[in-house]
């Protein structure tokens, strides 16, 4: 291995290693015993009825809101002001500006495939998230479409929300 690419790979190697002792020293030891017990945080799903599914590349809303609407658990609506959270496959939304009367929205930018948000439409946190992957491309053989990884995304939220009892 060439001595630069050693150079870079120790360097992000050394930096990964220094974000998660900096994020495993601010993070609250208690708060990691409530989630792993499966209790809800006091704004978290529970008070979710409403979601408002943002358009995202390859039609995925399409299939994200046939699979929330057939499983029943929770309203979609499509204005955006009358949900209670917002499924999207990034976390890149500008809220304020999706909340006002005349918002022209636009399909994310997302250059994941495979990842959904479930976030407060008031408090702006992420109230779930899940992350699934995606086939390989066609060319390498990979068959998974997009609806599939709807069905598999919500399937997770499904089994997630009934774990936790809500």
């Amino acid at each position: 291995m060439p001595f630069r690419r050693q150079v870079a790979t120790r360097s992000l190697l050394l930096w990964g290693l220094s974000a998660g002792l900096a994020l495993a020293q601010t993070t609250d030891p208690g708060s990691l015993d409530s989630k792993a017990a499966g209790e809800s945080l006091p704004s978290g799903l529970s008070g979710v009825r409403t979601i408002y599914v943002i358009p995202m590349r390859d039609r995925l809303e399409h299939f994200f809101t046939h699979e929330l609407v057939k499983w029943g658990r929770f309203e979609v609506t499509i204005n955006p002001r009358q949900a209670d959270a917002l499924l999207s496959d990034t976390t890149e939304v500008d809220l304020k500006q999706l909340m006002t009367p005349d918002a022209k929205i636009r399909k994310t930018a997302a250059r994941t495939r495979g990842t959904a948000f479930l976030i407060d439409l008031k408090t702006e946190r992420v109230l779930w998230s899940a992350a699934r992957k995606p086939s390989d491309s066609f060319w390498m053989g990979g068959a998974k479409s997009v609806r599939e990884l709807a069905e598999e995304i919500v399937g997770q939220l499904r089994k997630d929300v009934q774990t936790r009892g809500q």
